[in-house]
């Protein structure tokens, strides 16, 4: 097997993750490398490192997870990266089909990785920064926001007062979200408010602070933080990059665990990404990494995508031109970046895209189900071919669209559909059983929530069993009697 990692460079739907399936999978039929450079140069440079690196303290060392050295030539470690879960999901069943789940695989995502690792070394962060001794806990949105509202209560008090637009909720949750870009673009704290001077010059709507007190207060907010054994994912970022990874026993344990990197779609990863990959690939690991050079989806939102393409220098790159499944990138996709990008670029579109303009968003539903029922009943396209993509879309036009289309037997599937439990009635039926079951829970619901199981669960029960003939002696059922 070739030790040297491997660039997969390519558009949208050009085969990226394909050539990282299958290149792994002939990996995995050569036997890795035990045999081959891969595991003599691994075993090499690990050898090395260990030499350098001081030992780890005899408690960490007692106390170190079996797991940090189950990896062994034999059977190398595999760390599978993807940018968010629903690929990274996605991309482990395509790795472990390949290869027959021959292969144990770790799967994450960055910001996943990241708080694992701080999490399974918090030892060695609390003898590098001399934290308290107790177990971290990881703090959920709302009690970011909530904790960091209280310690900043003074400061937003006075920059609301002078400046009654801004909301409280709105500006701690830009102070957060910019503690959090920071930490994953490797820019240390000292660092921001020279950043936020030249950035957001004579913005002062954006934040209503002075640069040096924005600094002053993220660090306050780290700072409590790490001293009550609470993270977030901006401060899991920061202690991983500054802390965790330069540390020299991390580096030898990180050596040990993983030999092989998948890691897709990196055009979507944060900075810091890049000082973990340079680390593995010091120590000797092979990776394959793929890249859309017209990606950057989350460039914004912590993503860098310019940074991680220097990656491509410590690889043997692979140019993915044609892309095996002909879309309307292929016809359309100069077209459109012109019409968007310039607009004195003034051209027609092709007869494949038709516009449909309204006045309002009630009109513009009802017309794009008339001209998708149309092109059904008219036999022009079959319903598994069309695809509405509504950015933003809300659950009221979700709904309006479907109801229409569904009265002309016209199935209509949500993808991505991100709402609550709650939104389902099944679902707030069975929580409205269970407060029937457990004691002391009948104060949480009301009359309507009851009447909306009995009915939902009436319908499931009627469309569910039908039985041939009725029962001789019905008996009612311990819930009904209570009822009763």
């Amino acid at each position: 097997m070739n030790s040297e990692p491997i660039w997969v460079l390519g558009a949208t739907r050009s085969g990226k993750t394909a050539y990282l399936v299958n290149q792994f999978r002939t990996w995995v039929q050569s036997g890795f490398g035990q045999h081959g450079e891969l595991g003599k140069q691994r075993r090499g440079d690990l050898h090395r490192a260990t030499e350098k690196a001081p030992l780890a303290p005899s408690s960490l060392r007692v106390s170190a997870p079996s797991l940090l050295c189950s990896a062994t030539p034999e059977m190398p470690g595999v760390l599978v990266l993807a940018a968010i879960g629903d690929n990274r999901i996605e991309l482990v069943d395509r790795l472990t089909a390949a290869t027959q789940g021959k292969v144990s695989l770790h799967s994450t995502t960055p910001l996943g990785f990241f708080q694992s690792e701080v999490m399974l070394f918090w030892s060695l962060l609390i003898q590098q920064l001399d934290l308290k001794a107790q177990f971290p806990v990881r703090l959920a949105p709302e009690n970011e926001q909530a904790l960091a509202a209280q310690l900043w209560r003074s400061d937003l008090d006075r920059a609301i007062g002078q400046q009654a637009s801004l909301t409280e909720v709105r500006l701690v949750r830009r102070l957060l979200d910019l503690l959090q870009l920071a930490a994953l673009a490797g820019i240390p704290l000292a660092d921001l408010p020279v950043m936020l001077e030249q950035g957001l010059a004579g913005q002062n709507d954006a934040l209503p602070f002075p640069d040096a007190d924005v600094g002053e207060l993220l660090q306050r907010w780290q700072d409590w933080c790490l001293s009550q054994g609470l993270l977030t994912y901006g401060i899991i970022a920061g202690l991983y990059w500054q802390c965790l990874l330069p540390n020299p026993t991390y580096q030898q344990h990180l050596a040990q665990r993983y030999q092989i990197v998948l890691a897709d779609d990196v055009d979507e990863y944060p900075a810091i990404a890049r000082s973990l990959f340079d680390a593995l690939l010091d120590a000797g690991a092979t990776a394959i990494f793929t890249y859309n050079p017209d990606g950057a989806v989350r460039l914004g939102l912590g993503a860098d995508p310019a940074y991680l393409a220097g990656l491509a220098e410590r690889c043997r790159v692979e140019m993915l031109t044609d892309r095996p499944v002909d879309c309307l990138g292929n016809t359309l996709g100069e077209t459109i970046v012109g019409v968007v990008t310039d607009p004195a670029f003034f051209v027609s579109l092709p007869e494949a895209i038709q516009t449909i303009q309204t006045i309002s968003r009630a009109q513009l539903l009802h017309r794009t189900a008339e001209v998708i029922i149309e092109a059904v009943q008219t036999q022009q396209v079959q319903p598994n071919e069309i695809a509405v993509i509504a950015p933003g879309v809300d659950a009221i036009a979700r709904y309006s669209l479907t109801e229409l289309l569904a009265q002309h037997q016209i199935p209509v599937e949500s993808l991505n559909d991100q709402r609550p439990l709650t939104s389902s009635p099944l679902i707030r039926a069975l929580l409205t059983l269970l407060t029937l079951i457990y004691p002391g829970l009948g104060r949480l619901v009301d009359r309507d929530a009851v009447a909306e199981m009995l009915v939902v669960l009436s319908q499931q029960s009627a469309v569910s069993s039908q039985p041939l003939e009725p029962p001789l002696t019905p008996h009612p059922s311990p819930l009904t009697s209570s009822l009763i």
